[in-house]
């Protein structure tokens, strides 16, 4: 994430006048920074001994999202207020602010959902090699998407709302896979090995034992 406000910061502090496109491609190209960065979120090395907690694993999986959201949201409004304080001949008031958070909500909602995904497929917990690399695949389908079903258009393209009425598609679909790789509707089934192979052990769990008194 430090590497996206890198992003809007060097040319904010610099004496160039930049168009209100290039002012979008910035903030794009900073939260995609960001949504690489919370695929880091979601590694959890001691998911092998956590397995058998009381809690349940999505429990811990609910709480990274709550704080990356958090973080996410806090970052975005860091990186819009660099960007409008640095644009020069009222190119700021030029920009669809709320179109650009829903850009901002899709892009980041990437890492998330490829994180929780490969976390929930991770036998050790460890999600990031897989998840990053995931979205920057992600991405950049998104960005060399045909032009006429294109995710990111100029400011003032005829297609800007068409292209955000994808992208809010996108971002259902994130937090969709986010909340069903999170949540495991399917109970788990265990399996005990004895001499002849794996016998599938019962979801339910066994019923206490009596003790019947002893002959005396």
């Amino acid at each position: 994430m430090a590497a996206g406000l890198a992003i809007v910061s060097v040319p904010a502090a610099m004496t160039v006048t930049l168009t209100a496109d290039n002012l979008a491609a910035l903030l794009r190209l900073a939260t995609a920074c960001a949504a690489v960065g919370l695929a880091f979120l979601y590694d959890d090395p001691a998911k092998p001994t956590t397995a058998t907690a009381p809690a349940p694993a999505w429990h811990g999986v609910a709480i990274r999202t709550a704080i990356g959201s958090a973080v996410l949201a806090a970052w975005w409004a860091a990186a819009l207020a660099v960007t409008l304080a640095g644009a020069q001949d009222g190119t700021g008031d030029l920009l669809p602010l709320r179109a650009l958070t829903l850009e901002a909500a899709a892009i980041g909602a990437l890492g998330p959902a490829a994180a929780v995904l490969a976390w929930r497929l991770a036998p050790r917990g460890v999600a990031s090699p897989t998840a990053a690399p995931a979205v920057l695949v992600a991405l950049a389908a998104l960005a060399f998407a045909p032009r006429s079903a294109a995710f990111f258009v100029s400011v003032d393209g005829p297609d800007w709302t068409g292209a955000h009425q994808r992208l809010a598609a996108v971002l259902a679909a994130a937090c969709l896979t986010t909340v069903v790789a999170a949540v495991p509707f399917l109970p788990r089934r265990s399996f005990t090995w004895s001499g002849s192979g794996a016998t599938q052990a019962s979801d339910q769990p066994a019923a206490p034992m009596r003790r019947g008194r002893g002959r005396r």
